[in-house]
This record gives structure tokens, sequence and C-alpha cells, in this order.
């Protein structure tokens, strides 16, 4: 009886533990799961990408090389090669208002007015330019004002000679200003063009210092026929070697 009654009793709570599991899966209570941690591989990159925007604050050339940086002076100087700065350039064709004549400027230079080679219109263009100070004694010896544009004196071996060929003075006046910054010797050549190309050139050296301004004065003895076959006056420079 006593074995009866307790195989009854293990029976029952077999029956009640089998129940008790199916109403726990009926009511939706969940098992407790176990979190497995594992190591991944990390994924390839992909094949394509999009070109980031660049910043605001550079400059994106993407196709061109960056320029090499250039040296900039704080104070440039006007002319690189440090030659003499040109202030004024004046060219007078006509010094006199009327033409001279022949006589006295042949007394005053004999040796340009006698001279058959001399002029524009020879084979070979030949011109003579005169200083400021032999220009002026012209003035003052053979003009009664001793000035431009006054009379000319009545000289005694000029009575009765022919005026022609009549004669005029062109005036070039340049003024340079200096900009070497130590002092140094340059030629400076006066470039006088006829028809375009360059027919006489005047050279005189001088001994530049900067802002040390000098005014160079020439006049060239022309015949009156001739004057309006000058075209121009130019200047060039040469820096000679100390």
């Amino acid at each position: 009886m006593k074995k009866y009654t307790l195989f009854l009793i293990f029976f029952l709570i077999a029956i009640l533990v089998a129940s008790g599991c199916t109403r726990s899966e009926s009511t939706g209570v969940s098992e407790p799961v176990t979190v497995v941690q594992t190591t991944l591989s990390p994924s390839l990159p992909p094949t394509s990408y999009t070109t980031p925007v660049p910043s605001a604050l550079v400059t994106y050339r993407p196709e061109s090389v960056p320029p090499e940086p250039a040296t900039v002076s704080e104070t440039p100087t006007r002319i690189a090669t440090d030659n003499p700065y040109l202030e004024y350039l004046q060219f007078r064709k006509k010094t006199f208002d009327y033409s001279i004549p022949n006589c006295p400027m042949e007394d005053a230079f004999p040796s340009i007015v006698k001279d058959p080679r001399y002029g524009i219109q020879q084979p070979i263009p030949k011109l003579t330019a005169l200083s400021e100070d032999e220009y002026e004694t012209f003035l003052r010896k053979y003009t009664e004002g001793k000035a431009e544009n006054t009379l000319l004196k009545t000289l005694p071996i000029c009575q009765g000679a022919e005026g022609d060929p009549r004669w005029n003075f062109v005036e070039t006046r340049v003024i340079l200003n200096p900009t070497n910054v130590r002092p140094a010797n340059y030629t400076i050549s006066l470039n006088v063009r006829s028809n375009g190309e360059v027919i006489a050139q005047f050279k005189t050296t001088k001994t530049l210092i900067i802002d040390q301004k000098i005014t160079l004065t020439s006049y060239i003895p022309l015949k009156a026929d001739e004057l309006d076959l000058l075209d121009t006056v130019g200047v060039t420079y040469t820096r000679l070697s100390n």
C-alpha cells in the first residue's frame, strides 16, 4: 500500500511539472539567453569612394603644381639695371625763328660748314654736336642781343657773301636722375634718328651718384632744308665696369 501511494505521489508530481512547462511557453515568458561574444574580422573598404570637398581655408588646385614663391622687393627700383631715370628730354628743331646765313656760320664753325660730307643727305650721314658753352659763345659773338632770335651782327667779311645754304640749330636737353646705389661711370648716348634709323650717336661718359641730377645739353648745326628730315632723339645708357 505504501509503495502504491508513493508511486501515485511521484506520478502526480511528474504531471504537475509537465503542465508547468507548458504554461510558461503559452504565457510568452522568454527563457534567459546566453550571449556569446565573438571576434569579427574587419570588412574590406569599398572600391568606390567620393572625393572629399576641400576646406574653405585651402586653395584647391587638383591639376596644377603650385608656383614657386617669387622674390618681391619692398621698394622696387624703377629700372632693374639701375640705369638713370630719364626725367626730362627736349628736342627742339629750330633755336632761331629765322635761318642763319652761311657766312657767319662758316666763320664760327669752319670745320663743320666747309665739310662737304656734313649733313643728313650725304651717302653716310654726318652730324656734330656742340656743347652749351660753344653755342653760347656763338650767341655772344654773332648776335646783337647775345641771345637767340636777336639780330645778327654785320660782319665785314660777310658783306656781299652768298646767303645760302642757310642754317639753324637743333637743341637737345636731357635731365637724368641717377638711381644706382653706389657711384658708377656710365656712357650716355644721344641717338639721332631720321626715317626711323639712327644716323648719328653722340656719347659722353659721366660719373653718376644717386639723387644728384645731371643735365646734358647739346646743339647740332644743321642746314635749314634738312631740319624736317629729323625724326626724334633718344637716350641710352651703358654702365662701365669699375
